[in-house]
């Protein structure tokens, strides 16, 4: 949670969406710093958490097989063993 205290009379937000399905909610401007606090346990913690399990059940079920160790392609061509000169 982050939080920031300004003397300022007007607000304005520019929000950048990078990745596909960013959401932005719960957007409170207060100048009572302990009721934001409140606010912000009561209304970001509970989302964060449940996005927090949705991601790594996601991330569980996606996550990429482990049949070949890396480093090793089967597409590679096989090199030849180096000869000596003599």
């Amino acid at each position: 949670m982050q939080l920031a205290a300004y003397d300022s009379t007007h607000v304005g937000f520019e929000l950048w969406v990078v990745n596909n399905g960013t959401i932005f909610d719960n957007i409170l401007i207060t100048d009572d710093i302990e009721y934001a606090k409140a606010q912000g346990e009561k209304l970001w913690r509970p989302t964060a958490d449940g996005e927090k399990e949705k991601k790594e059940a996601w991330d569980k079920e996606n996550k990429p097989a482990e049949d070949e160790p890396a480093g090793e392609d089967e597409d590679a061509e096989e090199e030849e063993p180096e000869k000596d000169e003599l």
